[in-house]
């Protein structure tokens, strides 16, 4: 089945209402990976603008740590509450 295809290629698989603007996504970030920039490097940058999100200065202690195995884990945005940080405002501009 896969003979025809490459295997590094696997388009979005999206079925509802927002499937264009997810597809775009997609497209955007395949042309990232293609360009040279690795899944870890982007889950690095991932993790340091959720910590701009909250509003943590730059020389804080947080970047200068390993980034999390996983960003979507609770017990990150309970770490960055309990040290005071909250996610800004939505419509703020960095």
């Amino acid at each position: 089945m896969l003979k025809n295809k490459s295997a590094s290629y696997f388009p979005a698989a999206v079925d509802d209402v927002n499937a264009g603007p997810l597809a775009k996504l997609q497209a955007q970030l395949d042309a990232i990976q293609d360009s040279g920039m690795t899944a870890l490097t982007i889950r690095d940058i991932l993790f340091h603008k959720m910590l701009d999100m909250h509003a943590v200065p730059k020389e804080h202690f947080l970047r200068d740590q390993a980034t999390p195995e996983r960003l979507d884990d609770p017990t990150i945005i309970e770490q960055l509450n309990e040290l005071g940080f909250y996610r800004t405002s939505p419509n703020q501009v960095h």
